[in-house]
């Protein structure tokens, strides 16, 4: 008698009932798990990428709004820093508005040669209206008259000085030309006369020696400041001095006891 196995085929290697035919239902139930796993893991991070960002944003911001309130308190310094500023140009544009004889003597004694004696020295500033600032000396005797010194150096006007004396030679004569050109402010120098003592007698001419060359030049400065920008400079420091006193309110406020 022939046996015969009626187990059937996909039963037949051990095989639990069912698993063939389900294998790949499994296999698509894992796959979906391990999506859903990998976009929770993906929303988990960028969750937490935002959070960190907008920690960032807001710690930014906060650092924006102390420098804000740093700046606010330092306003006030750098307000007295342009104030300063301001009223030192002012100031700088009133003194250039005034006319420094005393450093202009300087520099004539500064620049002259050695061989170049001064017999007389007069400086003159005239102003539109006819007022008149001078200033003189000579080798002999200075004089001055109170009536004619203003107060005040007119402006826009031009300082002119004269001066005569004598030299060696010629040459000095004509160094000292060229040395007058260097005192600061000079803006023309010019020669008005220069002679020598034909005399053979030996006396002098004029507190000079006998065939010494004597000479006579006029020296001009540059004009002075005109009366709009001294008269801007003047309202400019009134009013800095009323601005000085409220600006220096709040920088006291502002500034904190450590």
């Amino acid at each position: 008698m022939r046996a015969v196995n009626l187990i059937p085929v996909d039963q037949r290697s051990g095989q639990p009932v069912g698993a063939g035919r389900s294998q790949g239902a499994a296999y698509a139930v894992l796959a979906l798990i391990a999506g859903l796993a990998i976009m929770v893991y993906a929303y988990g991070s960028a969750k937490h990428e935002v959070a960190n960002r907008r920690a960032q944003a807001a710690s930014i911001a906060a650092e924006a709004q102390r420098a804000q309130a740093s700046a606010e308190r330092l306003a006030p310094y750098t307000s007295f820093i342009a104030l300063r500023e301001q009223r030192t140009q002012a100031v700088r544009t009133l003194m250039d508005s005034r006319f420094d004889w005393a450093h202009v003597l300087h520099e004539f004694g500064r620049v002259l040669p050695s061989q170049t004696s001064i017999a007389s020295l007069s400086g003159t500033i005239g102003g539109s209206a006819g007022v008149s600032s001078s200033s003189s000396s000579s080798a002999s005797s200075s004089s001055a008259s109170g009536a004619a010194v203003a107060s005040a150096t007119p402006p826009g006007s031009v300082p002119t000085f004269t001066l005569s004396g004598c030299a060696a030679s010629q040459t000095d004569v004509a160094l000292t030309l060229e040395r007058l050109r260097l005192i600061d402010g000079v803006k023309e120098v010019t020669l008005q006369s220069s002679s020598s003592s034909s005399s053979g007698g030996g006396g002098a001419t004029g507190g000079c020696p006998a065939h010494a060359p004597t000479f006579s030049a006029t020296v001009i400065f540059d004009a002075l400041p005109a009366s709009s920008a001294v008269a801007s400079a003047t309202s400019t420091v009134s009013d800095s001095t009323g601005a000085a006193a409220s600006a220096a309110a709040p920088t006291t406020s502002g500034v904190s006891a450590r």
